[in-house]
């Protein structure tokens, strides 16, 4: 099963996983973005359960945020 799947067969349970994109150079870190030290834009993502925050982690790709919320699902929800 591919990892699109997997996170809306989470959302189909009740579960929301949204992800913010934020501007690096916006949040103050020009000189790191511009000597390749951070990406331009980065994800926070969140998972939630109806009103309560489960999980919050920002990251550099989209990849690694899909990944991490699904590695927090199979370490907190079998």
């Amino acid at each position: 099963m591919d990892t699109l799947s997997i996170v809306n067969d989470w959302v189909q349970r009740g579960f929301a996983i949204t992800y913010d994109i934020v501007n690096q150079v916006e949040n103050g870190y020009l000189e790191e973005v511009l000597a390749g030290n951070m990406p331009n834009f980065t994800y926070t993502f969140y998972i939630h359960e109806m009103e309560e925050e489960l999980f919050l982690h920002s990251v550099d790709t989209l990849e690694e945020g899909f990944s991490l919320v699904l590695q927090w699902f199979k370490n907190n929800r079998q």
